[in-house]
């Protein structure tokens, strides 16, 4: 599942200073009080790069330390050494930015209330459900939801280790998996706004959940997907990066095909069996539906990836 719109902004302004590496100074939208005042204890926050449009930080996003952010007696913004963040180190080159504060969606935001219905009154098992999160730095994480004290537990399945909360965390342009071990069915109703700047999702080398940040179906070739996102296309599959749909079993993988290395590309569905061979006969894949997740597989590490406003 992808998560197509965003949490409104808390608050925006302009970047009027660049303290340190981890000390950004800004104007905030309100100034009656302290900006780390408004912050939730135990919500997540990134403050976005948003404009102006030929600012080169534009859409890059910054993790923020909330708890230290709280203690400062100015609206300074205290930045987080974090997976998450898309750009760094901070540098002067932020300041003239114009930056909007905003709330983390997270996990728990969207499945809590949810899950604890199916578990307490239709007495389903919290252990038939795991969910495959995004988190940089492992193909991916595995985390599974215990019932203590009437709420939900979040932690690693195969360890127990409870997950930090920004383990949980769904970035823009990320994605995550559902397994249902009993009853398949799990539905979220959520509103939020629509960004309009590019938004930077890097790439490690394998495998990346990801999805498209917009409301819109992902047109492949025309919004996202080409070479201008690094993409090589080639004559067979063997060596070249994957997208992989995943719908209960089965598992769907393409790569760009291209008959000639100046010829139109297209993604082409690759042998079940056979990765380095293309299905036959031919089949490609020409859109993914809004808010469907998917995965990359990169065959190097892509820090530059960056989803585009799609085109009109």
């Amino acid at each position: 599942m992808g998560v197509p719109l965003q949490h409104p902004a808390l608050s925006s302004g302009p970047v009027t200073a660049v303290q340190s590496a981890t000390i950004i100074q800004w104007t905030p939208s309100f100034t009656d009080t302290t900006f780390g005042s408004a912050l939730v204890s135990g919500s997540e926050y990134y403050a976005e790069v948003v404009g102006p449009a030929t600012h080169p930080w534009l859409g890059h996003r910054l993790e923020l330390d909330e708890a230290a952010t709280r203690t400062r007696s100015d609206h300074a913004l205290v930045a987080a050494t974090s997976s998450w963040n898309t750009k760094g180190p901070i540098a002067s080159t932020l300041v003239g930015a114009t930056i909007e504060v905003r709330p983390h969606i997270t996990l728990p935001y969207l499945v809590d209330d949810t899950l604890l219905r199916r578990i307490q009154s239709g007495g389903e098992n919290p252990k038939s459900f795991q969910f495959f999160l995004p988190y940089p730095g492992s193909a991916y994480l595995v985390a599974q939801a215990n019932l203590s004290g009437g709420k939900l537990l979040w932690q690693e399945l195969t360890t127990a280790r409870t997950l930090r909360p920004e383990e949980l965390v769904l970035p823009p342009g990320s994605s995550f998996g559902i397994k249902f071990g009993d009853r398949r069915g799990l539905s979220r109703g959520f509103s939020g706004v629509v960004r309009t700047t590019p938004c930077p999702m890097p790439l490690q080398k394998g495998y990346n959940y990801v999805s498209y940040p917009f409301p819109r179906d992902l047109r492949l070739g025309v919004d996202w997907g080409s070479s201008i996102e690094g993409f090589k296309s080639g004559s067979t599959p063997k060596g070249l990066d994957r997208i992989e749909l995943c719908q209960g079993t089965q598992r769907r993988r393409y790569a760009l095909f291209s008959a000639t290395s100046s010829g139109p590309a297209r993604w082409r569905l690759i042998n079940s069996g056979r990765t380095d061979q293309w299905a036959s006969p031919a089949q490609y894949l020409e859109k993914v539906d809004v808010g469907e997740g998917f995965l990359i597989w990169k065959e190097k590490a892509d820090p530059l990836h960056t989803f585009r406003v799609p085109k009109t």
